[in-house]
């Protein structure tokens, strides 16, 4: 999964993806891989992503993983919210926290499926 709300938020920040890879310890071409979903961001990653691009680590995780195949559209049709299971709920509810500018990020970066 491409992870263009990176590159816009470190737009947004005036940072270069220079600096996050340093900040990562990655050479700059994971960065791009990255960005280009060749690769993704691992679990040891997220702390200090969030930290450089400002975020809420939680935020960052959303962002990061694509939501479990339950919580995907079914083919051929939207989800339904009829009837939430306790993960679905968590899942709702971190989304629903999220500031405005945060959940559309995360709305963008999840089109992509």
């Amino acid at each position: 999964m491409e992870q263009t709300w990176i590159a816009e938020r470190l737009a947004e920040l005036g940072k270069k993806k220079t600096e996050l890879a340093q900040a990562l310890g990655l050479p700059p071409t994971r960065i791009s891989e990255i960005l280009r979903g060749r690769r993704d961001v691992h679990v040891a990653e997220l702390l200090p992503l969030a930290r450089f691009l400002e975020m809420d680590p939680m935020t960052v995780l959303l962002l990061c993983a694509p939501p479990p195949p339950h919580l995907r559209p079914a083919e051929g049709g939207p989800a339904s919210a009829a009837a939430l299971d306790a993960d679905e709920a968590a899942w709702l509810s971190a989304f629903r926290a999220m500031p405005e500018a945060e959940r559309r990020r995360w709305l963008r970066a999840i089109s992509a499926f």
